[in-house]
């Protein structure tokens, strides 16, 4: 379980927790992929709904970077991760007309 403050002094605890645009976009799929089912997750099976989630928040971010770094906490400390890209794919934007075309 997680928890979470913010500066107002609101709490609470869920299996999965996104913060900012996060929690518009990201934390619908924490909770289809994840809830429910925290004990049965893989490590690589986390990193793929973590990639999935940054990827959806980049395609909309119009001035983010497809670059990021994981971190992974654990009681034997913290282990954060090289740079690394996502993987993208724009070809479904030659369909969008009316933004700029």
């Amino acid at each position: 379980i997680l928890g979470y403050v913010d500066l107002y002094g609101t709490t609470y605890q869920s299996a999965t927790i996104a913060t900012g645009f996060g929690g518009h976009l990201a934390q619908p799929i924490l909770r289809r992929r994840v809830e429910g089912r925290e004990d049965e997750l893989s490590e690589e099976e986390a990193v793929q709904i973590l990639d999935e989630c940054m990827r959806v928040l980049f395609y909309r971010d119009a001035r983010s970077l497809n670059k990021l770094r994981r971190a992974k906490v654990t009681a034997q400390g913290v282990e954060i991760s090289e740079p690394y890209m996502l993987e993208t794919n724009w070809s479904f934007a030659e369909s969008i007309t009316g933004y700029g075309s």
